[in-house]
């Protein structure tokens, strides 16, 4: 990210209980009084099993909650130990490394910023000398910037960088529409008049471009949310 960019480019997670026999012509006998004592006892026996697993369920259940919400934090402490970028929720992986992501954002960044360069120039090269050609330029510019802002949109930022990679797309998109007015003039002279405003525009968005490689190379921290 340190490329020079001459003039205005860039560098750079219940049972009842039964009451006395009573004795009589209706009375039962002992053998058929038998399985009915026996009855209750396995009704009772049920009833004491059943209450017992409830309980057993309502206690699993309890420390399952109080288990997940422990897992934020242990989750963060996890990543943070291994290095671990948070908030990368789209991306099909367990974990990204900060040294994977800063690879990641420079293959994106580092082409784009070379290419502005480039167009950079060629305006140079032709604003005093070919409309056209200088036009060219300039057009050839505002589309490499438009292209850099839209990848920097989708790309998954941290949570510490995400305000300031706001922030430089914000400013490469006031950029691209101050150089694409420039492109629109009608003499050179008009068009060398947008210089002043574009290299205060290039800029601030070398300082964002800065700001957000030096935050996203610091190590990630166990209170980064995920």
């Amino acid at each position: 990210m340190s490329e020079s960019y001459a003039r205005r480019g860039y560098a750079d997670r219940g049972y009842a209980q039964r009451g006395p026999a009573q004795r009589g012509p209706a009375q039962r006998g002992p053998a058929e009084r038998g399985p009915a004592r026996g009855g209750d006892k396995s009704t009772h026996s049920g009833g004491v099993i059943v209450a017992a697993v409830s309980v057993l369920c309502a206690f699993l259940v309890l420390w399952g909650l109080y288990y997940a919400s422990g897992i934020g934090p242990r989750h963060q402490r996890a990543l943070a130990a291994a290095q671990c970028e948070p908030n990368l929720l789209s991306v099909n992986v367990e974990c990204t490394t900060v040294p994977v992501l800063n690879s990641q954002y420079k293959g994106i960044a580092n082409p784009a910023i070379q290419q502005i360069n480039a167009d950079v120039a060629l305006y140079s090269a032709n604003e005093t000398l070919s409309l056209t050609s200088a036009e060219a330029a300039l057009s050839a510019e505002v589309t490499v910037m438009n292209g850099f802002d839209k990848s920097l949109a989708k790309f998954p930022f941290p949570p510490s960088v995400a305000p300031k990679a706001e922030a430089l797309i914000r400013a490469i998109s006031a950029q691209a529409k101050l150089t694409a007015e420039q492109a629109r003039s009608s003499s050179l002279a008009q068009m060398r008049s947008f210089n002043s405003q574009i290299s205060v525009a290039s800029g601030v968005v070398r300082t964002d471009l800065t700001l957000v490689l030096s935050t996203l190379e610091k190590p990630v921290t166990p209170n980064m949310e995920p």
